[in-house]
Parts: structure tokens; C-alpha cells; sequence
């Protein structure tokens, strides 16, 4: 009944795409030039991160702290998760505006 009456309403976003012309020209190139600082902010800062967790790892293993090596192997593996996503997120936004 429910999916019956959602289907019988008009959508009123129907042929609305998302556009930032309307605010002009130079805030168009500044949510891009403030968007491209941040990711590139967000690359050093998991640089600097892979970068100490594999020097702690390394010191780690080199002492023989047993425990520390699993902790420090699972921050190595997260930062470069991170660093991965992070990497690939131009690609991942893209196939999702591909498919909407």
C-alpha cells in the first residue's frame, strides 16, 4: 500500500542536478582550491602516521616487545588503509556520481 502511494507521488527533485554556478565564479574555485588544501593536508598528516608506525614497529620488533609488535602491526595496517582510501577517494566519488 505504502510503496503503491510513493509511486503515485511526483518527485519534486525530478530533473534537479547539483550545481555550484549559482553562487558565482569565485566561490566555485574556492570550495575546490579549500577542498584540494584539505586532501592534501589529510595525505601528510597518514604519511607522517604509515611513516611512525612502521618506525614503532620496527623498534619493536628490534627490542623483542612481543605485544608491541601486534599493537604497532595493527596501527601500520590501518594507516595504510587509510592512506589506500585516501589515495583512491577521486576514484571512489567518481563511480559514485557515475552511477547517480
Amino acid at each position: 500500500m505504502i510503496v503503491h502511494l510513493l509511486s503515485q507521488s511526483p518527485n519534486p527533485f525530478d530533473g534537479v542536478v547539483p550545481n555550484f554556478d549559482v553562487f558565482g565564479v569565485e566561490f566555485n574555485s574556492a570550495w575546490k582550491k579549500l577542498l584540494g588544501g584539505v586532501w592534501g593536508l589529510a595525505f601528510v598528516v597518514f604519511a607522517f602516521g604509515t611513516i611512525r608506525a612502521t618506525l614503532e614497529l620496527q623498534s619493536a620488533k628490534r627490542h623483542g616487545y612481543h605485544t608491541s609488535v601486534a599493537d604497532h602491526s595493527a596501527s601500520l595496517k590501518r594507516s595504510v588503509i587509510g592512506l589506500g582510501v585516501l589515495t583512491s577517494l577521486g576514484l571512489i566519488f567518481g563511480a559514485v556520481l557515475a552511477v547517480f
